[in-house]
């Protein structure tokens, strides 16, 4: 770095100081022809003052041998009066540019090769009067070579100028380059300074104003881009933390099903005890079954529950918006073993305790029966007895639903059934046929419309719609109506039922299919409800791949529509 400075500020200064020195060179050499010309019309001016008569012409003579300075004295005719040089012959010179210059009164200086002198001379004539009226021409002519001589004589000055100049410019450039890089230096290690991770500031001096504004806004850029890097690396170890500690496995692919990232759960879940990232999908889980499952919904939001290694898995398949982190999708995978656990151990007892009350409860249900049909009963017990039969008749109800519950969540299910195909219209018809005493009861009114089938267990499909219906019918306002449509299209099978009862508030239809919840207690006993009507509905639609949609008004009713895919 430092030697390529030098050599820009050494090419681009030597450059210069050749210039100036070609420039000077030639300037002198122009000024020095100048003075020289200058001089010989000044010193022809000289001589002439000193020509008055023609006796004086032998003084002169003294010039004769002259090999640098040549006098001539020349009539009008150009015959040679008077030659310092003895060896040139005193032809006419007529033919003399000077002569005709000097006669014009335009004296001019002239450079012409001089075959007596062997070399280019440069003369230079004047038209001289003479005492007696008589008029002359005075001619002076010097060596043009007495110019070079003259430069000569200067060149070794301009060489010596020359070198000190190349001398001073290498140390100066030298200092320069010195100067420049080290600053450059020092910008340069304060840039990877940053890159480590540090922070060195850049040494600033305020006797340059212009570079020390530059040097203070990269301080500032460092400054502010070693906290943010410093912040980033707190961030993403903060999330790497809660990544590797929460108990999900969480798997991040790109575009190629390659792994981008996994956290620590996932590795232990799937037991890969090598490094995967980078690697294919495959290499994680090393089992075609969950490998094909993941793979046919890896770029779509999708979930789905496995068996994997005697572990119950929760698998959530996230797609994620292509960016420039390169991740196509996110596996979520929750290790569900011990909730299905608690969950099947919930059931087991819930089907034991509702098959082991069935029996008391139908025998307090007969007994209430028989007491109730003795005439000689005392009013008072009666309304007793009364009372105990019509809770017996609600809890032989509750029981009976809670075992229809605990079948389907067992999974009990007559494989030859399923596929059969049910009349959802007289499916319908019958269940209000059931229900007609309680719609009298409140002057509801109802409407079927539509038609269309569905193939599962006519048992279930019976429940579904009794459950819906009687939930429409008791939690209905007088005078009110019930709806049901059935929409037959290419899909499936949609069927809703409505009714301009009570209806619900939006907070609580996330949990309306939970088992035993009520939104109105009072009125859920007031009606008779078990609290089991729509968990049973959530499970038959779960059974048959059909989805189950809620929507209420407070007030004004609610609608419940299921959709049979085919």
């Amino acid at each position: 770095m430092k030697r390529k400075i030098f050599l820009r500020f050494f090419s681009v200064i030597l450059a210069s100081i050749l210039i100036m020195f070609i420039f000077g060179f030639i300037t002198m050499s122009t000024n020095a022809e100048k003075v020289m010309v200058e001089r010989l019309v000044e010193e022809t001016k000289i001589v002439a003052l000193m020509l008055e008569r023609k006796d004086q012409f032998d003084k002169f003579k003294i010039y004769e041998g002259n090999d640098k300075f040549r006098i001539t004295i020349l009539d009008t005719d150009g015959n040679v009066l008077l030659e310092s040089d003895t060896r040139a012959e005193l032809e006419n010179h007529t033919d003399r540019e000077e002569f005709h210059h000097a006669l014009s009164g335009n004296p001019t200086t002239v450079k012409r090769y001089s075959e007596t002198f062997g070399c280019e001379m440069t003369y230079y004539a004047m038209k001289v009067t003479l005492s007696d009226g008589e008029v002359v021409v005075l001619r002076l002519a010097i060596r043009s070579s007495e110019i070079s001589a003259f430069i000569y004589v200067t060149i070794p000055l301009f060489i010596i100028v020359l070198i000190v100049a190349l001398v001073l410019s290498i140390i100066f450039s030298h200092f320069i380059s010195v100067n420049v890089s080290e600053k450059i230096t020092n910008v340069g290690k304060s840039l990877k300074s940053v890159n480590r991770g540090e922070y060195v500031p850049i040494i600033t001096d305020q006797s340059e104003p212009e570079l020390y504004s530059v040097l203070c806004e990269i301080n500032e850029l460092n400054e502010s881009t070693h906290n943010y890097i410093v912040e980033m690396e707190r961030q993403g170890r903060k999330l790497n933390k809660v990544l590797e500690n929460i108990s999900q496995g969480i798997v991040a692919v790109n575009d190629k099903r390659e792994i981008v990232f996994l956290n620590k759960s996932a590795a232990t879940i799937f037991r890969c005890t090598e490094n995967v990232v980078g690697k294919d999908l495959f290499l994680l889980t090393g089992k075609t079954e969950i490998y094909s499952k993941i793979s046919a919904h890896l770029f779509e939001d999708h979930s789905f529950e496995h068996m994997y290694n005697n572990l119950h898995l929760s698998i959530v398949i996230h797609e994620v918006a292509k960016d420039d982190l390169k991740i196509s999708s996110i596996i979520i995978i929750t290790d569900i073993t011990k909730e299905k656990a608690i969950e099947k151990q919930k059931s087991e007892f819930f089907a034991n305790a509702s098959h082991e009350l069935k029996t008391p409860i139908t025998v307090m249900q007969g007994l209430s029966e028989l007491l109730l049909a003795d005439e000689a009963l005392a009013e008072g017990s009666a309304k007793k007895v009364e009372r105990i039969h019509k809770e017996s008749l609600r809890l032989s109800s509750l029981i009976s639903d809670m075992l229809k519950l605990s079948k389907l969540e067992s999974g009990e299910v007559d494989s030859t059934l399923i596929t059969t195909s049910v009349d959802l219209k007289s499916t319908f018809n019958e269940v209000f046929e059931e229900l007609k005493v309680k719609m009298q009861e409140k002057n509801l009114s109802f409407s079927l419309e539509g038609d269309g089938t569905v193939l599962a267990d006519p048992k279930k499909i019976y429940e579904l719609a009794q459950n819906l219906c009687s939930n429409a019918v008791s939690y209905n306002k007088e005078n009110g109506s019930v709806n049901v449509k059935i929409v037959k299209n290419e899909s499936g099978v949609t069927l809703s039922v409505s009714d301009t009862g009570i209806g619900i508030e939006e907070k609580h239809i996330p949990l309306l299919c939970q088992r035993f919840y009520r939104v109105d207690k009072s009125h859920s006993k007031k009606t008779g409800g078990t609290g089991l009507g729509l968990a049973i509905v959530k499970h038959i639609c779960a059974l048959y791949g059909a989805s189950l949609n809620i929507e209420s008004q407070l007030g004004e009713g609610t609608t419940v529509t299921v959709t049979f895919m085919q």
